[in-house]
């Protein structure tokens, strides 16, 4: 098979070699949005540039929360790959079967790369087995007390304080969360900060205000509401609430008119959603750049002690939530 060189690129695309060139030397003589389009097509094409590849990361994904419309952790991830040239790093995504997560079984390729990133949760038991091949690991928006790994971690127990309150100051008190607990340990901090919330305003936690959002498989599903409406749902993820919102209008309930609804992530679903979602705004280019970061020290310090670095979050308001106060 023909090795791909810089000339069929260039060719490829109808620019110069010289321009590819400037475009893998990192040269501030041509705009990112052309670097993006020359890396974009050198990936397409096989390419390696390998003076600038320093260290190769093979980025595991469980198959657990692949979904046709997944969006959170394919931004994160094309985060990631936005920033690896400049890094001298190149990502490799695997997806983990569920049963060689269970069986502690790693994907064939993924040994020979230089560190692990894990994009999204896996049990202890996995996370302390890759650990065991001796690669750096590293826990992409999930943590374990008691395991020695470098993560970086979005403040979901902080945000889903803030935006439960946010809904309080709004006049709202019969407040559901959607979501199942134990799902993942961000889903747990979530509900948590939304308890805390209604803890400090004297606000009763209601069993039948604990809405599970996914079956056995873990797929998202059509909700069981309680038969005395809230006027307010807080939602785990984007997605949950893009559900919520359409069955509550097809069972003719005004949002935001007569129950609003917030999300959790700021992905596309909040914004094709009909009304728009309020939902929490995670920094996933952050994420990704304290990950790459935290990466390139294990590899020069393999000694050092595992750090964790929690990435703060936003309110992005929309239209999704209405203001109960001026009608109590």
């Amino acid at each position: 098979m023909k090795k791909v060189s810089m000339q069929d690129i260039a060719t490829e695309l109808g620019i110069s070699k010289m321009t590819v060139s400037k475009c893998f030397k990192n040269s501030e003589d041509i705009s990112e949005e052309t670097k993006q389009l020359i890396l974009k097509k050198a990936d397409e094409m096989g390419y390696e540039y390998r003076k600038r590849i320093k260290h190769r990361i093979a980025v595991l994904f469980s198959e657990v929360y692949f979904e046709p419309n997944e969006k959170f952790y394919n931004g994160l991830y094309k985060r990631l790959q936005e920033l690896e040239w400049e890094n001298s790093m190149k990502f490799s995504l695997f997806y983990v079967r569920r049963e060689d997560e269970r069986s502690n079984t790693v994907n064939a390729g993924v040994e020979e790369h230089d560190g692990i990133m894990l994009l999204g949760q896996f049990s202890k038991k996995y996370v302390l087995f890759l650990m065991g091949t001796g690669l750096p690991v590293l826990c992409l928006d999930f943590r374990y007390r008691g395991v020695e790994a470098d993560s970086v971690v979005s403040d979901s127990f902080q945000a889903s304080y803030n935006l439960t309150s946010h809904l309080i100051e709004m006049g709202h008190r019969r407040i559901a969360f959607v979501g199942n607990l134990n799902y993942t340990n961000s889903v747990n901090d979530r509900y948590l900060g939304y308890y805390k919330a209604l803890l400090e305003e004297g606000i009763d936690l209601a069993s039948r205000y604990q809405i599970d959002d996914r079956g056995e498989q873990g797929i998202l599903e059509r909700f069981l509401l309680p038969e005395d409406m809230p006027t307010a749902f807080v939602c785990n993820n984007d997605h949950a609430a893009y559900i919520l919102i359409k069955q509550l209008k097809a069972e003719g309930v005004l949002v935001p008119r007569e129950v609003s609804v917030v999300g959790f992530d700021d992905v596309l679903y909040s914004e094709i959603s009909d009304p728009p979602i309020t939902t929490v705004h995670v920094h996933r280019r952050f994420m990704a750049e304290q990950a790459i970061l935290l990466m390139k020290r294990r590899l020069q310090q393999p000694h050092a002690r595992p750090r964790t670095i929690t990435i703060d979050c936003s309110i992005q308001f929309r239209e999704s939530v209405a203001d109960m106060s001026m009608t109590t």
